[in-house]
């Protein structure tokens, strides 16, 4: 019997260490892939909120100068209002100046909001402030104060423009930077989803394909082993019956001759006892060498138990298939088997019928070529007997 041989020369070993290796691969992206989201989506909350209170920061400089109008022509409950809407809008633009003050980043948006901040005469600080100066001041005032006209002028100019436009231009570099952000993490997410994608097609190559390559190839050799003898790698009964009734079915189909060969072993029970059972082993293995010599591609054999055997001969008749057993039993007969130091002869006894439905199929061709073998048994051996009652 020929060893098994692997299906695929990578190891279980070797196939357990890629399958961890690609669980890892894809455990670390789906980490790396969840810490990012993470952190993309506190920047942007972080976004977000200064995007609120800077357009907070614009309604209440427009209502900050709404009130100045108001108090200016003489609506007194306008001022308490303009001080609240002024003390809002200055605890708002101190909690935006520390935070770009604060900000480490390099980035591109960041020097720029910071560049509009701080920095300059003009920057939104001291626009501001100035705007929260003259707030104050008007409501210092008396709505009929000339010296409030100054202060209402410069509060009215940077509602309507300096102020105005600084904190839109804060707004949509903020805005910028978040669709940035956006587009950079889809981005990594298409090339993490491409990463994963080529690991599982990587492992589905490296380690399932493999697999399943081995579990076919054993699969195919449990299935095959079950039908085969170890000794003389035949068909066992098992296998060679299950191979006649495939045949005899299309024979039958097909309308074309079938017939079947019983032989067996003569005087096997002498070599056993003269040169021990390893001889007899060596010699059944002899046989099924013969067996292939002779039989055509077509034709298969089978050790059915013991010494005996049976061949199934397609496409042929009786006349042909006793011609392929003379023929093979003087194969037999004129070979010997070495076994250690001797050369042992054996001679087989064959009975030959034809296989048909109509008479008891396979089961009846067993049974009647199986006392055909022993009618050529009992007329001395090393002969063909065949359902015609022909001895050759």
């Amino acid at each position: 019997m020929k060893p098994l041989k692997s299906a695929n020369p990578l190891s279980a070993r070797r196939l357990t260490r890629y399958y961890a290796t690609a669980l890892l691969i894809i455990a670390g992206l789906t980490i790396a892939s969840h810490l990012l989201l993470t952190y993309v989506l506190q920047h942007n909350q972080g976004t977000a909120a200064i995007i609120n209170v800077s357009g907070r920061q614009r309604m209440l400089s427009q209502r900050i100068a709404s009130l100045a109008a108001e108090y200016q022509l003489g609506d007194m409950t306008a001022r308490t209002a303009m001080m609240t809407a002024t003390d809002e809008f200055e605890a708002t633009e101190a909690r935006l100046s520390a935070e770009s003050r604060l900000s480490t980043s390099r980035d591109t948006e960041t020097q720029q909001i910071q560049s509009i901040y701080v920095g300059s005469e003009n920057s939104l600080e001291a626009e501001a402030n100035g705007f929260i100066a003259d707030a104050r001041l008007i409501a210092s005032l008396s709505p009929a104060d000339p010296a409030g006209a100054t202060a209402r002028t410069r509060l009215f100019e940077a509602a309507r423009v300096s102020l105005l436009g600084k904190l839109n231009t804060i707004v949509q570099i903020h805005q910028r930077e978040t669709e940035r952000v956006l587009a950079e993490l889809r981005d990594l997410q298409l090339c993490i989803i491409g990463v994963v994608l080529a690991t599982l097609m990587i492992e589905a190559l490296v380690i399932f394909r493999p697999m399943i390559e081995r579990i076919v190839f054993y699969t195919g050799e449990i299935t095959r082993l079950a039908t085969i003898d170890p000794l003389t790698e035949l068909l066992n009964r098992r296998g060679f019956l299950e191979r006649c009734e495939v045949e005899r079915v299309r024979a039958e189909r097909h309308d074309r001759p079938l017939c079947l060969l019983m032989l067996d072993a003569d005087n096997f029970k002498q070599i056993n006892d003269t040169y021990g059972h390893e001889a007899g082993d060596e010699m059944l293995r002899g046989l099924s060498v013969f067996f292939r010599e002779v039989l055509r591609s077509t034709d298969f054999a089978g050790r059915l138990g013991g010494e005996e055997f049976a061949i199934l001969v397609p496409e042929t008749d009786l006349p042909g298939a006793i011609l392929l057993a003379e023929r093979l039993r003087e194969t037999v007969a004129i070979a010997k088997t070495r076994f250690r130091n001797h050369l042992i002869k054996v001679t087989v006894s064959i009975g030959v019928t034809s296989v048909s439905t109509e008479l008891g199929g396979i089961e009846r061709a067993l049974y009647e070529s199986d006392l055909l073998m022993y009618q050529a048994k009992h007329a001395g051996r090393n002969r063909v007997v065949s359902s015609r009652a022909h001895s050759l």
